[in-house]
């Protein structure tokens, strides 16, 4: 099966690249075959050292994922955790040694003493599970937030490039406007729009300068940088449809009985179910109709999470499809808008169209490429929370 591969440094959102199409902006004068392009600006000579010490240095998605778990008082507070139950274990095991828990399948009693010592044993092992596993979700929730701050930057990074083209075409045609309207070509109405249309594209611009630097600050925050230090992103994604060695269905039962979620709420009833029917002589009896309460609010929370996480895996499956099909449509828009670019420099050189109207066209390509690479980028990331469904039911 045919993939294809997006070595990223910025994207364009979709919604915001099909925007920067909302009008079209037409030269004043047709342009010669000569005047094809952008004309090139000569760049001052740089020695290897000046252009290394410009370069922004290169961020990659397991580079910064390092970064933000170590950064991360999360992890640290659940490793402080799990230090000090262990250690409370251990010290129960060297005051009285091995603690066996009774069974607690019915309801039992016994004298408060014994009765204190081996609930303290249950609710650290109990607890010491749960956080192991609080750990592998907190890295896994990571994991997703850095992807997604890499999705996020990379698109607007781009589209914060086509922006300011945009702006920039706008710029010339109300500038070539306000001529034609010395020249009483154009009338104050049709200078009006122009004027509106390019004060919009440089708005565009403003915009998302300030949302990009919203993203940079909120992602080096997570990773434990400087505020206003900036990366070079490099984002690989390689677009490979979704295929499982089983049935949907066989997947659905396997997570709902092995998911990293599913297991913590097992551990939160089987806390229940033994504060519910291991008790001490002393108890009274509305603190065990209220513990036989919680017992059954934890079975149904059970039956609720297997449920839910049902529900979001099918809905993820869907997704990938959807995406998968949008995919194929996506490269159609692309090699239309390919075809078209060819067809303006074919008219360009034959002084049917201006250098505006290619470079309208350019602009096209590149915004056919964004929605695509866009896709590419949601389709990884709906695939890396199906194959850890728990990132499914952590986003509702």
């Amino acid at each position: 099966m045919k993939t294809f591969l997006y070595k990223a440094k910025g994207a364009l959102a979709l919604a915001l690249s099909m925007s920067l199409f909302s009008s079209t902006i037409f030269a004043a004068e047709p342009l010669s075959a000569e005047q094809q392009g952008v004309q090139s600006v000569p760049l001052q000579e740089l020695t290897a050292e000046e252009v290394a010490a410009l370069a922004l240095p290169q961020l990659t998605v397991e580079e910064a994922l390092k970064k933000a778990k170590k950064h991360s008082s999360s992890l640290k507070d659940l490793a402080d955790t799990l230090e000090y139950m262990q250690d409370a274990d251990e010290k129960i095991y060297d005051w009285v040694g091995a603690v066996s828990i009774p069974s607690y399948e019915y309801k039992r009693w016994t004298n408060d003493a014994w009765y204190t010592l081996v609930s303290n044993v249950f609710a650290l092992d109990n607890g010491i599970k749960q956080t192991k596993l609080g750990e592998q979700v907190a890295n896994l929730g990571i994991e997703a937030a850095v992807k997604g701050y890499f999705i996020q930057i990379v698109l607007m990074e781009d589209g914060l490039e086509l922006a300011k083209q945009k702006a920039e075409l706008e710029k010339i045609a109300y500038q070539q406007g306000q001529t034609k309207y010395r020249l009483g070509l154009l009338s104050t109405y049709e200078l009006d729009k122009l004027q509106i249309a390019a004060q919009q594209a440089q708005d565009t611009v403003t915009n998302t300068e300030a949302a990009l630097e919203q993203q940079y600050i909120s992602f080096n925050s997570l990773i434990g940088e400087n505020a206003d230090k900036r990366f070079d992103f490099v984002y690989d994604v390689e677009f490979t449809p979704f295929t499982m060695d089983q049935t949907l269905d066989q997947y659905v039962n396997d997570k709902t009985k092995n998911d990293i979620s599913i297991q913590i709420q097992e551990l939160k009833l089987e806390q229940a179910k033994f504060t519910s029917n291991y008790r001490a002589e002393s108890d009274s009896g509305t603190t065990a109709d209220n513990d036989k309460l919680n017992y059954d609010k934890a079975k149904r929370d059970l039956k609720t999470a297997k449920e839910n996480l049902e529900k979001e895996i099918r809905n993820a499956y869907l997704d990938i499809q959807q995406f998968e099909t949008k995919y194929a449509s996506a490269q159609a828009d692309l090699r239309n808008a390919q075809a078209n670019y060819r067809a303006v420099q074919v008219n360009l050189q034959a002084g049917r169209v201006t250098k505006t109207t290619v470079q309208q066209a350019k602009m096209g390509v590149t915004a056919a490429e964004n929605a695509l690479k866009q896709l590419v980028y949601q389709h990884d990331m709906q695939v890396f929370q199906f194959k850890n469904p728990s990132m499914l039911t952590m986003a509702q």
